[in-house]
């Protein structure tokens, strides 16, 4: 902060009376000359770098100026070397002797009743305390000053120096509450911060001021927010001050740990590597990742994305605080956050050389937030090599400096930390005792995204305790806690929610699993229901968070949106589950309490704390202990067993609420034809096969196989049917002796005709319809139908006597189009004139739009005057990547899966693209392309969509819709039963279509029965 020039005769008129009135020319001569030795002073260290012999050379024009304006009482000359020496002192570290002289200052401004420079001293020895990690005692004088401030700022509204010392003052407080990790109140005074920097046009305290807000924003789990502040805080550092590379490098760096915390690896090394070029061309520093190390790291990322999904909840996140953040804190704190990258990649020994230079840089700064960060760092690489009592004590030593400045965040991540070393050391009791005392921290300071993974590690525990009913009721919490954090990213770029999903997918699993093991089935679904969602929503980047129930509206021009219910973004807990839960809050209410007082009183220095005080801290910490052994027996109380014992009583029986339970039976009793939904579950250690049917409760079949087995052979089956000459058999009999064997006999019990299939990861590029069992293919004993999830489709549909249809294709011409990296051209389809030609000879008014006329101008804005949409045209699904999934027009133009949310179908019934393919490339993503495809022809209102899994010969497709379109128009058969009649016609007929390859592509998504 740097000190006003206190004006000469404000000195004289300040000075004894005597002298004031009649001063003598020797004295005036003298006090003069001490005016000019404290401003001779004030330019040697009242600026960004100086040396240390500035300092002494400082510290002697200051003594000397002091001694006159004793000898001569000017006392406000005598307050302002005062405060000047106390600055040397200061900025040399010797905090105790700054404390004296600034409090000697303090006492002259008041004794006069300065209040015009009261403020100074004040706002010092709040800066001193800080340095100190005396956080509450830095606010006892940082908020007088403030008060001051306003107070002369209203009394003088002409001079601009009061308002930027309320900014400073404001930015200096919002700092305080950061490191004592209340984020909300730092927030506040930030936020008051950068609305006076904005009237003022402080474009660069502004631009700092909006990075810090994006590191409160990343502390409170809002990740959307806090990516808003750094971009905007980079956008205006490049319009006016890009020659703030210190600045620039500290929000680049910000910006690395957030997409970490999100998932997004590469692009977080990327942004780090940026942060560590900028910091090594300001310091001239060699301590930086070389260019081999960082292309090394991009090699290992992309062969190994998914063991950094099982990375740290919780990525660095650098201090607030003014110049600290742009200076030594963001050369260590880039230290940390690719030394995070290398610990997840399991690089220890990198991840350890990093943190250790880190822990280097905070301790010759004397920087205790940082230090305690890097010790959590460096104990997660000893715990990750199994040596966990130096991991221990490196946690210890991190959680007593949290206790020492008051940091509650910081202090419930740590005990969090101790817990998961104890209980990969198998101590659960002693981890479950630690997970408590972290949830009550987390939820004292709003840290979501904390409290989520602890519940998530606290239901860990109580499953491996055999106390299941328990674990799920956590389970559920943390999966409430992170759909409240996923609702804050749904406007954010689809790839970083894809990959938010994909770190936190593990409890949604893990959820399921459980739920599947006590019976539960229906509730399963749910949790399901709740991932599939996102992961489309993820996909498109939907930026409708979910669409609104509302009436359909005809063809009014307005937005047409889906009417059938949407699933809740909470899962509801059972009646038992609600009263555990109030019952444990009221347990964290108590530690709650507890440990705001404990830390108030930690807040007092040790060797200041009287003898009552320190009683109360014993008293307090051992009342801690007592409530965390309070959980233990709460799990045994005979209140909760009795709880538990009714949830495990009616797990044999159906947990969903009869409401919805009676909602889902009565879609599938409305059906014409008996049909069961089949809901596949892809676990770490098995497949889990739902049945839901109109008569009965759901059940769930487990079966023996693993992930990597399932894909491969997945993957055999997609290889095989593609080709027309190749044997699919082998591989589809596998399939189906996992995917249906096990249920058979549910499939007999409930006379099952039709099989609603709503399948599970990279099950969505197979057909079931394509799978053997050894005599027959299913689509030969059973119609089958697609959904995305059963919470979204009202399954049943009459078959319409009146198709009015709009066909448009795609004849003729070649277009080069960008498919994920590379160029494709897609030609003119041959057969596709042939096509629509006898889809309009069959279907009576059929209206066509062929090639130039075939534009998305032309076509879309007359589809919802149709029942059915046929587009005979290419369309590409390319797995992770919704902006090279696209349809493309007659005229060239494409339409992505994105923009297709904009279209407006409630009157349409179906929507036909009969020349779709999936992927690019051998590689399969997890088929959010193809949930995604069916998933927006819903949001536009239309009731289901027919698309190819992969590219059909122009014959064979033409052959597929000739049998279809014959049957539809007949108004007997609904959509499933068309399409099954028209691939059994071309898999029994005397022609050459008899591969699956030929009838297996296509499925129908949605309402089609």
């Amino acid at each position: 902060m740097r000190l006003p020039i206190i004006p000469l005769t404000l000195i004289l008129t300040l000075a004894s009376p005597s002298l004031a009135q009649a001063p003598t020319p020797t004295a005036e001569e003298h006090i003069t000359q001490a005016v000019m030795l404290n401003s001779n002073g004030e330019s040697l260290i009242y600026k960004d770098f100086f040396g240390v012999g500035e300092l002494q050379a400082a510290l002697e024009n200051f003594q000397q100026a002091l001694a006159i304006f004793k000898k001569y009482g000017a006392k406000a000359g005598e307050a302002n070397s005062l405060v000047n020496i106390g600055y040397v002192y200061f900025r040399k570290g010797e905090y105790g002797k700054a404390l004296e002289y600034f409090q000697s200052s303090l006492d002259i401004r008041r004794k006069t009743r300065d209040r015009q420079n009261e403020w100074i001293p004040l706002s010092y020895i709040g800066e001193v305390y800080v340095n100190l990690g005396q956080y509450p005692q830095a606010l006892e004088y940082y908020q007088p000053a403030l008060a001051i401030i306003k107070e002369l700022k209203a009394a003088n509204p002409k001079d601009s120096s009061y308002s930027t010392s309320q900014k400073m003052m404001l930015a200096d407080i919002g700092a305080v509450y950061f490191r004592m990790g209340q984020y909300t109140k730092a927030l506040d005074f930030y936020q008051q911060t950068w609305a006076m920097q904005k009237a003022d046009d402080d474009k660069i305290g502004g631009i700092q001021t909006l990075n810090n807000i994006g590191v409160i924003y990343v502390n409170l789990g809002n990740y959307k927010q806090a990516l808003d502040s750094y971009q905007q805080g980079l956008a205006n550092l490049q319009e006016c001050c890009s020659n703030y590379l210190g600045t620039k490098a500290a929000i680049i760096n910000n910006l690395a740990s957030t997409n970490f915390s999100l998932g997004q690896y590469k692009k977080s090394l990327e942004l780090a590597e940026e942060s560590a070029n900028i910091y090594s061309r300001i310091n001239n520093d060699a301590e930086k990742a070389t260019k081999q190390e960082i292309k090394l790291l991009y090699d290992y990322l992309g062969q190994n994305s998914q063991a950094l999904q099982q990375a740290a909840s919780r990525a660095n996140v650098g201090d607030a605080f003014g110049k600290d953040s742009f200076q030594f804190q963001g050369r260590a704190l880039n230290m940390n956050n690719i030394g995070q990258i290398y610990l997840s990649l399991g690089k220890y020994d990198q991840a350890l050389k990093l943190y250790q230079q880190a822990l280097k840089i905070y301790k010759e700064n004397s920087y205790k937030p940082g230090i305690a960060v890097t010790l959590n760092n460096i104990a997660k690489v000893q715990s990750s090599l199994g040596k966990y009592p130096q991991a221990i004590e490196l946690n210890q030593q991190a959680l007593a400096i949290y206790q020492e400045v008051g940091d509650r965040t910081g202090e419930g991540v740590t005990i969090s930390n101790l817990g998961q070393i104890y209980q990969k050391q198998g101590q659960q009791e002693k981890a479950s005792g630690l997970y408590q005392q972290a949830l009550a921290m987390h939820r004292q300071v709003s840290d979501k995204v904390s409290e989520a993974a602890t519940l998530k590690l606290l239901g860990d525990i109580l499953s491996a305790q055999n106390q299941p009913q328990l674990a799920i009721a956590f389970y559920k919490q943390s999966v409430n806690l992170t759909e409240s954090i996923r609702q804050n990213l749904r406007t954010i770029p689809a790839d970083i929610q894809k990959s938010y999903t994909e770190a936190v997918a593990e409890r949604y699993r893990r959820l399921a699993d459980l739920l599947l093991k006590q019976n539960r089935p229906g509730e399963a679904q749910q949790v399901l229901d709740l991932l599939k969602i996102q992961e489309v929503n993820d996909f498109i980047g939907n930026r409708r968070s979910q669409p609104q129930t509302t009436t359909p509206v005809g063809n009014s021009g307005q937005r047409g949106v889906n009417t059938e219910p949407q699933p809740s973004q909470k899962l509801p807990l059972q009646p038992q589950e609600q009263q555990i839960s109030q019952k444990y809050s009221a347990i964290q209410d108590q530690a709650i309490a507890l440990g705001q007082e404990l830390t108030n009183l930690r807040q007092t220095p040790a060797n200041a704390r009287t003898a009552t005080q320190e009683k109360r801290i014993v008293e307090l910490v051992k009342l801690e202990q007592t409530i965390t052994a309070e959980f233990n027996k709460f799990t045994k109380t005979p209140a909760v067993v009795a709880l538990v014992q009714q949830l495990s009583a009616n797990s044999g029986q159906e947990n969903l609420s009869l409401r919805q339970l009676n909602s889902l039976r009565d879609n599938l009793r409305q059906l014409n034809k008996k049909a069961v939904l089949l809901y596949p579950v892809v676990l770490d250690d098995r497949l889990e096969l739902v049945v839901v049917t109109a008569d009965t409760p759901p059940i769930h079949r487990p079966v023996p196989v693993k992930p990597a087995e399932l894909n491969q052979v997945i993957n055999e089956f997609r290889q095989a049917i593609v080709v027309p000459y190749k044997d699919s058999k082998v591989p589809a009999n596998k399939l189906y002796n996992w995917l249906i064997k096990p249920i058979e006999n549910d499939l007999k019990q409930a006379n099952a005709q039709a099989i609603i299939y709503a399948p599970d990861s990279k099950l969505r590029y197979i057909p079931l319809a394509a799978l053997y069992d050894g005599k027959n293919w299913l689509i030969e004993r059973y119609i089958i139908n697609n959904i995305t999830a059963a919470s979204l489709t009202k399954l049943n549909s009459k078959p319409q006597a009146s198709l009015p249809t709009l066909a448009a294709a795609f004849t003729k011409g070649d277009y080069k189009v960008a498919v994920g990296e590379r160029q494709e051209v897609f030609s003119g389809l041959q057969f596709a004139k042939v096509e629509v030609d006898n889809l309009a000879k069959t279907i009576k008014g059929t209206k066509i739009l062929l090639d130039n006329d075939f534009s998305p101008q032309v076509t879309i804005p007359q589809m919802n005057d149709y029942k059915i949409i046929h587009l005979a045209t290419h369309g590409m699904l390319v797995s992770g990547d919704p902006e090279s999934s696209f349809i493309l027009f007659g005229n060239g133009d494409r339409v992505t899966l994105k923009d297709i949310e904009n279209w407006s179908l409630p009157n349409v019934d179906l929507v036909v693209l009969s020349a779709c393919q999936t992927g690019l490339g051998n590689q399969l993503g997890n088929g959010q392309e193809i949930l995604g495809l069916g998933y927006q022809i819903q949001l536009t209102g239309a009731k289901a969509s027919i698309a190819s899994l992969w590219a059909v010969s122009d014959g064979g497709t033409q052959a597929l819709m000739d049998g279809f379109y014959n049957v539809l128009k007949t108004g007997n058969l609904t959509k499933s039963e068309a399409l099954r009649t028209a691939q059994l016609a071309l898999l029994t007929g005397n022609n050459q279509f008899n591969h699956p390859y030929y009838w297996a592509s296509f499925i129908l998504i949605g309402n089609g029965l």
